[in-house]
């Protein structure tokens, strides 16, 4: 008998933690499993884990394994989609996993994902417990909409929204990513125009070398930043000055308020539509806007909601949710149709956000253009100047 080391849920919805003792993994699992609880984790006592908060530990869970072990949104879209369209043919899920596991359009990482999910529910693991092992691939979010579909025998109908919610969020960025070229171009022009001159009379290596000069600062900036903000996001106070501080800048804040809002809304109509308690889907909601300090305020609504209050009265006291959101969450209540109302709240708060980021692009490019004038006008100047200069010293 070996000895397992668990962290729980019950089914009023709190934490515990404890040992079991158990012949394998799987035999412990079930045990838990039929005394009523939800599995968060379970492992060896005797296996050995990096400490949680260790630096090693840190990076690895916040920089390398997300770059290099991780997955898009794309990739989990396609993911779920498939596992959807396996199950409701009516393969089994190991069969469905095992099939997904030889298929290249999900990437390398998934696939791995997938035959060794297909291992852990041969031996009796529930497809939640199995991704859970993988927290830098699927969020708590991906987890609990499975969970709910296997609890209530709809896994296939779980899926499928999912897939659809991660659709919804690929196209979001596709068109973030539309919005901000024109600006990235012109940074791009920045770096390579103002050498040009030394490519004329020069040549091409003196104007390489003098492109790097500038390139490769701006580069190691960028990634001192990049990793930087990855790791100390982990951070508490940090992240939370950062997320406030987002939520203040003019226009920007506007946007990103409305972006973390449309994911809300989307998050709680999809959990709503699969069954998951209204506290639960709240707090699942509260964690994918991406900001603590959205995250803080609608989590103290809560409470009010586990309590009795209806939802719109309890967030209408956070402040957080704005008055067309709010005048459609209480239709919502009254029709009963609460997730195709925050569906709606969705769609029109990505409108808002998109007209924000609009006039922002736009702005943000004209300033840009004439910063980008100015630079290589004394660019120019100083290349003139100084070409005279040597003329009229040869005389």
């Amino acid at each position: 008998m070996a000895t397992f080391v668990y962290r729980i849920k019950d089914k009023a919805g709190r934490d515990h933690t404890g040992t079991l003792e158990a012949e394998n993994e799987s035999a412990a699992a079930a045990k838990l499993r039929a005394m009523g609880y939800y599995i968060l984790e379970i492992r060896n006592a005797g296996s050995p884990t990096l400490p949680s908060g260790g630096l090693l530990a840190l990076a690895s869970r916040r920089i390398f394994k997300p770059v290099f072990g991780g997955a898009n949104t794309w990739q989990l879209a396609f993911f779920f989609r498939q596992l959807h369209m396996m199950l409701k043919s009516g393969m089994t899920i190991t069969h469905a996993l095992d099939s997904l596991g030889r298929q290249g359009g999900c990437g390398r990482g998934l696939r791995r994902v997938a035959r060794e999910s297909a291992d852990h529910v041969k031996l009796g693991s529930r497809l939640s417990e199995a991704l859970r092992c993988y927290p830098w691939i699927f969020q708590d979010l991906h987890i609990a909409l499975i969970r709910a579909g296997e609890e209530s025998g709809t896994l296939d109908v779980s899926l499928g929204r999912l897939a659809d919610y991660l659709d919804r969020e690929q196209a979001i960025r596709q068109r973030l990513r539309v919005a901000t070229f024109y600006p990235k171009v012109l940074v791009m022009a920045v770096i390579f125009i103002p050498a040009l001159p030394t490519l004329i009379f020069s040549g091409f290596r003196a104007y390489l070398k003098e492109t790097l000069h500038t390139l490769l600062p701006l580069l190691l900036i960028i990634l001192a930043v990049w990793v930087g903000y990855r790791t100390f996001s982990a951070v508490y106070p940090f992240r939370y000055v950062l997320d406030v501080i987002k939520l203040k800048i003019p226009k920007i804040g506007s946007a990103v308020r409305m972006l973390a809002l449309s994911r809300f809304y989307r998050v709680v109509a999809t959990m709503f539509a699969a069954g998951v308690p209204v506290g639960e889907a709240l707090a699942y909601g509260a964690k994918a806007t991406g900001n603590i300090f959205l995250m803080r305020r609608i989590e103290s609504a809560i409470p009010m909601v586990r309590q009795g209050s209806t939802i719109s009265e309890s967030l209408a006291r956070s402040g957080v949710l704005p008055p067309v959101a709010m005048d459609m969450l209480r239709t919502g209540e009254q029709s009963g149709e609460i997730d195709a109302l925050l569906t709606k709240a969705a769609e029109y708060a990505e409108g808002e956000a998109e007209v924000a980021i609009s006039q922002m692009t736009v702005v943000l490019g004209v300033l840009l253009l004439l910063g980008i004038a100015a630079y290589i006008g004394t660019v120019v100047v100083n290349f003139y100047v100084s070409r005279y200069s040597t003329i009229i010293n040869q005389f």
